[in-house]
């Protein structure tokens, strides 16, 4: 065959240029720039807001366990809505939506928990009124269990929060109530809160009283199950709004086994948690890399943010930290490592300014010395809205942790994480399975990570915090350079299971008692496409000189 150098030119020219540019874009992608994306309308995800009520349910949740994490998100003026995550970036409105619309409720706060353990993630709905338990029928559907299960409180609800405080395998749930305002006598009274004892056969037991003697009848907003003091069993931490009734902020120590069933002690006031302000959301973690929990809450005003000293008290370093933000009327906040640096930043959903203040989020950066630096606008999910929600979970499974917020009179927005675009950090995420003796989600659990710079990490599975929201219930670790670290697993009935070394970058499986599962993640990374053409392009070039010619 006569050559035909014009083509064979053409295609080397082709695969020159297209090897060009990976090398700029990949260059390019070392440039810094946002760290989150708005995620518009072409995602398939799309809630509009029109609220009366200062409180959005935000709830992540794997409803079909197909191994994605699904959204749902509540409405107090329509139809609350359910969107299925199609593994693909996007989510389409899941088929099951109309089953748990709850069209006719002024619904608040949302969660997903197993409470059954039959391996189905349920879901429960704040409202104002009678709370809402969905059972999960295997995926195909939901089935309203609220009267035979008995937690249909009718109060003014906020944020349901779930945790085994008696470790006999079955979640419990904590309701935070704020208050009848305006529909009472007395509206300055709070909406007494409620502790559900769960009974192991589909059914719950109020038992607040009993349990928690005083105290739960503030204006509360969210609650946290946390082992503030490392003994091995879930305490609760309460933060209540003094705007209706000025009870401080409530810290019950787990005492075990006695009393009326079961003993809580209020130990606010010794530990200097007691703080009394307008709080609404809370965010709870080990910022300081120090091995005990700290809380950072919200307020009409200065944040506070308490450092545990390791002695069963606790010290407000807001103002040192960098982190207090005097310029505006906060909600919910969470804790996420936002560049996997190993390092816990702070999320704040600033719902308006003060004094003319600009009412943008801030995205807090740990700097690792005990303080944080506002990213500001260049975070990229900087919403100027009136924000009031907010909750995490890697929705895409590449490693980097995307933010749902919702925004009062306005929209739900979605922030994708693109770190990834930028930053060379390693990651590695842990999904804990509870069997026998741990509840399915096994809430409570405290993983310790060691990496291979000789760093060390701790989390807990906890369901219930920032404010009306479900966080993702896997652990994400951020490695920084390192890639593999020893992971070691405490359960909630105080087995140890060491794990071992695991590799960066992976989603990991953790079931009690058995070995661990690796996951090859399925998302595409940023620059994989480049590489895709640039091989394709290599493939022509030498399918060119050969059999062109």
């Amino acid at each position: 065959m006569i050559p035909n150098w014009q083509t064979v030119r053409f295609v080397l020219l082709a695969s020159i240029t297209g090897l060009l540019y990976i090398i700029t874009a990949t260059a390019s992608a070392q440039d810094t720039g946002p760290v989150f994306r708005l995620i518009g309308p072409e995602s398939g995800f799309s809630a509009l807001l029109d609220n009366e009520e200062k409180v959005t349910g935000q709830a992540w949740g794997d409803y079909d366990q197909d191994g994605y994490l699904d959204l749902y998100v509540t409405r107090d003026n329509d139809a609350n809505l359910l969107f299925h995550n199609n593994g693909d970036g996007t989510f389409s409105r899941s088929p099951l939506w109309q089953s748990v619309a709850l069209p006719d409720a002024a619904s608040a706060g949302a969660s997903w928990a197993d409470y059954d353990n039959d391996g189905w993630p349920d879901l429960y709905v704040m409202n104002w009124g009678t709370n809402t338990l969905f059972h999960n029928q295997a995926g195909q559907g939901f089935t309203n269990v609220t009267n035979s299960a008995g937690v249909g409180n009718d109060k003014n609800g906020k944020t349901a929060s779930w945790g085994d405080y008696d470790s006999d395998g079955y979640l419990d749930l904590y309701i935070a109530n704020w208050a009848c305002v305006p529909r009472c006598a007395r509206p300055e009274q709070g909406d007494a809160d409620r502790l559900y004892h769960n009974n192991g056969d589909g059914t719950f037991e109020d038992v607040t009283q009993t349990v928690l003697g005083s105290m739960f009848a503030g204006a509360g907003f969210v609650a946290s199950f946390v082992d503030f003091d490392n003994d091995g069993d879930q305490d609760i931490y309460l933060v209540n709004d003094e705007f209706i009734n000025p009870i401080g902020n409530v810290l019950w120590r787990n005492d075990g086994q006695g009393c009326d069933g079961w003993c809580f002690t209020n130990v606010a006031t010794e530990a200097g948690a007691d703080t009394t302000v307008m709080g609404m959301g809370l965010a709870t973690a080990d910022y300081d890399g120090d091995g005990d929990f700290d809380f950072y809450f919200s307020n009409a005003g200065p944040m506070t943010l308490l450092q545990n000293q390791g002695d069963g008290t606790f010290r407000d370093v807001a103002q040192e930290a960098g982190v207090q933000y005097e310029n505006g009327v906060a909600w919910g906040t969470i804790f996420l490592d936002y560049d996997n640096d190993g390092l816990r930043d702070l999320y704040l959903a600033v719902m308006e300014g003060v004094n003319g203040q600009d009412a943008a989020n801030p995205l807090f950066r740990n700097l690792g010395d005990g303080t944080f630096a506002n990213l500001g606008a260049a975070s990229g999910a900087a919403d100027p809205g009136r924000s009031i929600g907010v909750a995490y979970a890697d929705f895409d499974q590449d490693g980097w942790v995307d933010l749902i917020v919702g925004n009062f009179d306005s929209s739900y927005n979605l922030y994708r994480n693109i770190s990834g675009n930028t930053s060379e950090n390693n990651w590695m995420t842990l999904k804990l399975v509870g069997s026998g003796a741990v509840n399915r989600d096994a809430v409570g659990t405290r993983v310790t990570v060691m990496d291979t710079s000789g760093r060390s990490q701790m989390q807990e599975v906890i369901n219930g915090a920032s404010l009306g929201a479900g966080n993702a219930l896997e652990l994400y670790f951020g490695l920084g350079a390192a890639e593999s670290a020893d992971v070691t697993v405490r359960w909630p009935d105080g087995t140890e299971q060491v794990f071992g070394r695991m590799a960066a970058n992976q989603r990991h499986i953790l079931t009690y008692g058995e070995s661990a599962e690796t996951d090859v993640p399925t998302s595409i990374a940023p620059w994989e496409p480049f590489v895709l053409i640039a091989l394709l392009l290599l493939i022509l070039a030498i399918w060119g000189y050969f059999f062109l010619r």
